[in-house]
């Protein structure tokens, strides 16, 4: 019996703690689709097939952003890794967009704020006050 009670407190526990972090990626997730809805003026069908592919992409860039951050991931392999997962976030999506929405939706996505090296960040860096490395993904004013 103590083994179950400790096991639904690890379990509360983690359940707990990743909760801000999905709450953040969910808002996220928000708006950029709010932000594609009015600059692609997608139609509903369009946003339901590409909600989650936002979501799952926020997620991978969080995850790459977490990674230069704990400086795990070799600094110059952050710019490929940005690369790729922006190359099949607009495969991903293209199948749902007409012509003229996949051509908006690059030309926002190169304004996107997307993970940065953090000139050479990682262990020992001072990024401390610094947000310029931060993963927002939601393209500012144009």
């Amino acid at each position: 019996m103590k083994s179950a009670l400790k096991y639904s407190l690890v379990l509360a526990f983690f359940a707990v703690a990743a909760v801000p972090a999905f709450a953040q990626e969910m808002r996220e997730s928000d708006r950029i689709i709010a932000s594609m809805r009015t600059q692609l003026d997608l139609q509903p069908d369009q946003i339901a097939n590409i909600t989650p592919i936002i979501q799952r992409y926020v997620v991978l860039f969080a995850e790459l952003q977490k990674s230069i951050d704990e400086g795990t991931i070799n600094p110059s392999a952050v710019d490929s890794q940005r690369q790729q997962l922006e190359e099949t976030e607009t495969q991903d999506i293209s199948p749902y967009l007409k012509p003229y929405q996949l051509s908006e939706w690059r030309q926002m996505q190169a304004h996107l704020d997307r993970p940065k090296d953090n000139a050479g960040g990682g262990e020992g860096a001072d990024n401390s006050g610094d947000d310029s490395g931060e993963y927002t993904n939601y393209p500012g004013p144009s």
